[in-house]
């Protein structure tokens, strides 16, 4: 996987944990269940394209580029 389309999809899940308003009482369980899910198979593929030699996402370049400078 891409890892600039899965750290997007990681920042969209997080938004859309929060846009869901866990502190109501009557929000629908299976919808946090779901972006649960969907965030740690994001994570997931991050971390396997990472650990397998592949590059980082364009908005985490500065990181490695930094202490360079």
């Amino acid at each position: 996987m891409d890892p600039n389309v899965a750290l997007a999809q990681v920042r969209q899940l997080l938004q859309s944990k929060d846009e869901l308003g866990l502190w109501k009482r009557d929000y629908d369980c299976n919808d946090a269940v779901r972006i649960l899910i969907d965030l740690a198979d994001g994570v997931a593929a991050l971390d396997h394209s990472l650990s397998q030699g592949g590059y980082l996402p364009r908005e985490w370049e500065w990181a490695r580029t930094a202490g360079r400078a």
